[in-house]
């Protein structure tokens, strides 16, 4: 018997693959001033279903986006959005990361009071 389940293993690749995002978010940054560079994206319900499936071999499932090139070098990052989804990634990481303390706690607490 599993005693940290299921929804452990939930958390636990769910966090994984909010640090995938973050550097995908982060090199879609470095290359703001990249000709031809086009913006990646990554999929995360793909990504977290297929680290679930085997998280030894889960390669996070990242896509080009399909935004229209921003200017006359064809690269299409645009930094406010890429900030923002940057910032919307570290909330959901940090608010996993939380439920995943909680849930430490509450197994911990249940522990004690078996003693």
């Amino acid at each position: 018997m599993e005693i940290f389940g299921a929804t452990f293993n939930l958390m636990e690749r769910a966090m994984d693959v909010r640090m995938d995002n973050q550097r995908v978010i982060t090199s879609n940054i470095a290359n703001l001033n990249t000709p031809g560079y086009a913006a990646r994206k990554l999929n995360f319900e793909a990504s977290l279903e297929r680290a679930l499936q085997d998280p030894a071999a889960a390669d996070p499932v990242i896509e080009a986006s399909a935004a229209p090139p921003q200017g006359l070098d064809g690269n299409n990052v645009v930094l406010e959005d890429e900030l923002s989804a940057l910032g919307r990634n570290k909330l959901l990481y940090t608010v996993t990361a939380q439920l995943y303390a909680a849930k430490l706690r509450q197994l911990a607490s249940a522990l004690d009071d078996q003693q």
